[in-house]
């Protein structure tokens, strides 16, 4: 499962001894895993599900990558948002690292309507 997506320039058993917390996760970069201690998801990239670094991996009853639809949910999507059964996970994990935050987005427009209509009163 996890050899699956980490190079052999990693030692198992090293990432075994890093990873020790089942309350954070952890980033994949290249040849070291590192712990997000903020409790934030990494940022999600479109690269992913393909080239090995920037995974997003939790400590479960064994190392995992997040699966497509836990990152879709970080983005804000919520489990109504139907993946494509069709598409690979490597292309659901390009999709979801290209896209943006649902609700992030969602407040820069709420922002940017409020600032039209003060910059109109204040021309009007």
């Amino acid at each position: 499962m996890i050899k699956a997506f980490i190079t052999l320039h990693i030692n198992i058993t090293q990432l075994k001894k890093d990873m020790q917390s089942k309350e954070t996760l952890y980033q994949w970069r290249r040849h070291y895993v590192r712990e997000n201690k903020n409790n934030l998801c990494p940022t999600l990239t479109a690269n992913m599900g393909t080239g090995g670094h920037n995974v997003p991996l939790v400590l479960d009853d064994d190392i995992r990558k997040l699966t497509p639809r836990e990152c879709a949910r970080f983005q804000g999507f919520d489990d109504s948002f139907i993946l494509p059964s069709q598409l690979s996970n490597a292309t659901l994990y390009k999709q979801i690292g290209n896209s943006v935050s649902v609700s992030v987005i969602a407040n820069i427009a709420k922002e940017l309507k409020k600032a039209l209509k003060n910059d109109l009163r204040a021309v009007c």
